[in-house]
Protein backbone atom coordinates (compact mmCIF):
# COMPACT_ATOMS: atom_id res chain seq x y z
CA UNK A 1 0.00 0.00 0.00
CA UNK A 2 2.78 2.48 1.39
CA UNK A 3 4.46 1.39 -2.16
CA UNK A 4 1.62 2.24 -4.41
CA UNK A 5 1.66 5.96 -2.51
CA UNK A 6 5.40 6.81 -3.63
CA UNK A 7 4.23 7.69 -7.02
CA UNK A 8 2.27 10.27 -5.86
CA UNK A 9 3.96 11.38 -3.06
CA UNK A 10 7.37 12.42 -5.90
CA UNK A 11 4.90 13.87 -8.63
CA UNK A 12 3.14 15.97 -5.27
CA UNK A 13 6.56 17.10 -4.25
CA UNK A 14 8.09 17.49 -7.55
CA UNK A 15 4.57 19.54 -8.58
CA UNK A 16 5.28 21.93 -5.19
CA UNK A 17 8.99 22.35 -6.19
CA UNK A 18 7.64 23.80 -9.74
CA UNK A 19 5.29 26.26 -8.69
CA UNK A 20 7.49 27.46 -5.65
CA UNK A 21 8.61 31.06 -5.81
CA UNK A 22 11.77 31.27 -7.14
CA UNK A 23 14.57 31.05 -4.28
CA UNK A 24 17.84 29.51 -4.05
CA UNK A 25 16.40 26.82 -2.75
CA UNK A 26 14.52 25.69 -6.28
CA UNK A 27 17.13 26.61 -8.08
CA UNK A 28 19.37 24.03 -6.26
CA UNK A 29 16.72 21.01 -7.08
CA UNK A 30 15.03 22.43 -10.19
CA UNK A 31 17.21 20.19 -12.56
CA UNK A 32 16.32 17.20 -11.40
CA UNK A 33 12.71 18.21 -10.84
CA UNK A 34 12.35 19.73 -14.85
CA UNK A 35 13.67 16.18 -15.89
CA UNK A 36 11.64 14.16 -13.82
CA UNK A 37 8.22 16.81 -14.80
CA UNK A 38 9.46 16.91 -18.48
CA UNK A 39 9.65 13.13 -19.06
CA UNK A 40 5.76 12.84 -18.43
CA UNK A 41 4.18 16.22 -19.60
CA UNK A 42 6.27 18.12 -22.44
CA UNK A 43 5.36 16.49 -24.89
CA UNK A 44 1.58 17.11 -23.90
CA UNK A 45 2.40 21.12 -24.00
CA UNK A 46 3.90 21.07 -27.06
CA UNK A 47 0.95 19.44 -28.49
CA UNK A 48 -1.75 20.64 -26.65
CA UNK A 49 0.08 24.65 -25.97
CA UNK A 50 -1.47 27.97 -26.26
CA UNK A 51 0.84 28.66 -28.80
CA UNK A 52 -0.62 27.47 -32.61
CA UNK A 53 1.24 26.93 -35.52
CA UNK A 54 2.35 28.54 -38.04
CA UNK A 55 2.64 26.13 -40.78
CA UNK A 56 1.44 23.45 -42.36
CA UNK A 57 3.38 19.97 -42.63
CA UNK A 58 2.81 17.89 -46.26
CA UNK A 59 4.15 14.84 -47.15
CA UNK A 60 4.23 13.88 -50.86
CA UNK A 61 5.44 10.41 -52.06
CA UNK A 62 7.09 9.17 -55.24
CA UNK A 63 7.79 5.64 -56.41
CA UNK A 64 9.63 3.80 -59.54
CA UNK A 65 7.13 1.28 -60.64
CA UNK A 66 6.65 -0.49 -63.65
CA UNK A 67 2.78 -0.45 -64.96
CA UNK A 68 1.10 -3.70 -64.97
CA UNK A 69 1.98 -5.20 -68.50
CA UNK A 70 4.86 -2.98 -69.45
CA UNK A 71 8.92 -3.85 -68.88
CA UNK A 72 9.88 -0.08 -68.60
CA UNK A 73 10.56 1.68 -65.31
CA UNK A 74 8.28 4.97 -65.00
CA UNK A 75 8.84 7.42 -61.86
CA UNK A 76 5.37 8.58 -60.89
CA UNK A 77 4.07 12.13 -59.81
CA UNK A 78 4.43 13.43 -56.50
CA UNK A 79 1.20 12.40 -54.00
CA UNK A 80 1.03 14.11 -50.87
CA UNK A 81 -0.58 12.45 -48.19
CA UNK A 82 -0.67 13.82 -45.13
CA UNK A 83 -3.54 15.56 -45.75
CA UNK A 84 -5.80 13.13 -45.90
CA UNK A 85 -4.41 11.27 -43.42
CA UNK A 86 -4.85 13.84 -40.94
CA UNK A 87 -8.35 14.24 -42.09
CA UNK A 88 -8.93 10.26 -41.21
CA UNK A 89 -10.27 10.77 -37.84
CA UNK A 90 -13.01 13.21 -38.64
CA UNK A 91 -14.26 10.47 -41.08
CA UNK A 92 -14.96 8.25 -38.52
CA UNK A 93 -15.53 10.35 -35.06
CA UNK A 94 -16.99 6.88 -33.07
CA UNK A 95 -13.54 5.41 -33.22
CA UNK A 96 -11.70 7.57 -34.59
CA UNK A 97 -7.83 6.52 -36.28
CA UNK A 98 -4.55 7.18 -34.72
CA UNK A 99 -2.29 7.20 -37.39
CA UNK A 100 -2.19 11.01 -37.81
CA UNK A 101 0.24 10.45 -34.64
CA UNK A 102 2.67 8.50 -37.32
CA UNK A 103 2.66 11.44 -39.47
CA UNK A 104 3.27 13.86 -36.72
CA UNK A 105 6.23 11.69 -35.28
CA UNK A 106 7.91 11.85 -39.11
CA UNK A 107 7.47 15.25 -39.54
CA UNK A 108 9.05 15.67 -36.28
CA UNK A 109 12.22 13.24 -37.05
CA UNK A 110 12.65 15.14 -40.58
CA UNK A 111 12.95 18.43 -38.80
CA UNK A 112 15.45 16.71 -36.09
CA UNK A 113 17.49 15.04 -38.95
CA UNK A 114 17.66 18.58 -41.09
CA UNK A 115 18.69 20.15 -37.82
CA UNK A 116 21.98 17.75 -37.71
CA UNK A 117 22.39 17.82 -41.26
CA UNK A 118 22.83 21.13 -41.14
CA UNK A 119 25.14 21.26 -38.22
CA UNK A 120 27.68 18.32 -40.09
CA UNK A 121 27.21 20.63 -43.12
CA UNK A 122 29.27 23.47 -41.31
CA UNK A 123 32.11 21.26 -39.61
CA UNK A 124 35.52 21.01 -41.44
CA UNK A 125 36.20 18.74 -43.99
CA UNK A 126 38.66 17.01 -41.55
CA UNK A 127 35.41 16.20 -39.68
CA UNK A 128 32.37 15.85 -41.35
CA UNK A 129 32.92 12.28 -43.17
CA UNK A 130 33.04 10.39 -39.75
CA UNK A 131 30.31 12.56 -38.71
CA UNK A 132 27.90 11.91 -41.67
CA UNK A 133 28.61 8.48 -40.01
CA UNK A 134 27.32 8.82 -37.07
CA UNK A 135 24.51 10.88 -38.29
CA UNK A 136 23.33 8.06 -41.04
CA UNK A 137 23.63 4.95 -38.07
CA UNK A 138 21.52 7.98 -35.28
CA UNK A 139 18.93 8.28 -38.39
CA UNK A 140 18.65 4.24 -39.33
CA UNK A 141 15.94 3.18 -37.64
CA UNK A 142 13.88 5.95 -38.48
CA UNK A 143 14.00 5.92 -42.18
CA UNK A 144 13.45 1.90 -41.71
CA UNK A 145 10.22 3.16 -40.03
CA UNK A 146 9.63 5.86 -43.00
CA UNK A 147 10.75 2.83 -45.60
CA UNK A 148 8.23 0.68 -44.39
CA UNK A 149 5.20 3.22 -44.02
CA UNK A 150 6.06 4.57 -47.62
CA UNK A 151 5.81 0.86 -49.17
CA UNK A 152 2.50 0.33 -47.13
CA UNK A 153 1.24 3.80 -48.70
CA UNK A 154 2.59 2.75 -52.39
CA UNK A 155 0.92 -0.09 -52.40
CA UNK A 156 -2.31 1.53 -52.02
CA UNK A 157 -1.47 4.10 -54.39
CA UNK A 158 0.02 1.76 -57.16
CA UNK A 159 -2.09 -1.28 -56.58
CA UNK A 160 -2.06 -3.47 -60.22
CA UNK A 161 2.23 -2.08 -60.74
CA UNK A 162 5.58 -3.38 -59.51
CA UNK A 163 6.66 -1.05 -57.26
CA UNK A 164 10.89 -0.92 -57.22
CA UNK A 165 11.64 1.97 -54.96
CA UNK A 166 9.68 4.97 -53.03
CA UNK A 167 10.89 8.07 -51.42
CA UNK A 168 9.67 10.89 -49.41
CA UNK A 169 9.83 14.71 -49.81
CA UNK A 170 9.02 16.85 -46.98
CA UNK A 171 7.81 20.19 -47.87
CA UNK A 172 5.59 22.98 -45.55
CA UNK A 173 3.61 25.93 -46.46
CA UNK A 174 2.51 28.89 -43.99
CA UNK A 175 -1.28 28.41 -42.33
CA UNK A 176 -3.58 31.49 -44.29
CA UNK A 177 -4.30 33.68 -41.29
CA UNK A 178 -8.28 33.37 -40.28
CA UNK A 179 -8.78 37.31 -41.49
CA UNK A 180 -7.99 35.89 -45.27
CA UNK A 181 -9.39 32.77 -45.20
CA UNK A 182 -12.48 34.26 -46.95
CA UNK A 183 -10.29 36.67 -49.53
CA UNK A 184 -11.57 36.13 -53.07
CA UNK A 185 -9.62 35.53 -55.16
CA UNK A 186 -7.79 33.20 -51.97
CA UNK A 187 -4.47 34.16 -51.13
CA UNK A 188 -1.79 31.73 -52.36
CA UNK A 189 0.73 30.13 -49.94
CA UNK A 190 4.48 29.77 -51.26
CA UNK A 191 5.00 25.40 -50.45
CA UNK A 192 8.59 25.19 -49.56
CA UNK A 193 10.54 21.98 -49.70
CA UNK A 194 12.28 20.85 -46.04
CA UNK A 195 13.58 17.32 -47.08
CA UNK A 196 13.75 14.81 -49.76
CA UNK A 197 15.27 11.33 -49.34
CA UNK A 198 16.98 9.12 -51.36
CA UNK A 199 15.05 6.53 -53.14
CA UNK A 200 14.35 3.68 -50.62
CA UNK A 201 13.84 -0.05 -51.88
CA UNK A 202 10.19 -1.31 -52.00
CA UNK A 203 9.15 -3.21 -49.08
CA UNK A 204 6.87 -5.89 -50.19
CA UNK A 205 4.27 -7.23 -48.07
CA UNK A 206 4.04 -4.97 -45.20
CA UNK A 207 0.49 -3.85 -45.86
CA UNK A 208 -0.85 -7.64 -45.75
Amino acid sequence: MLLALVPVMLFTAACLVYNAPNSPAKARVARPVNRFMGAYFEQDWQLFGPNPGTSVDLVYVEARIKPAGKNEVVQTQPVEIEDAIDRTPRDFRVNPTKLPGVMLGFNEFATKYIKEKEEVDQLPASRRAQAVKYLASDFAPDFDELQRFLSVRATSLFPNARIISIRATFRSKPITPFASRYESPAPKQKIEGRLQTSWLTYVPGVAD
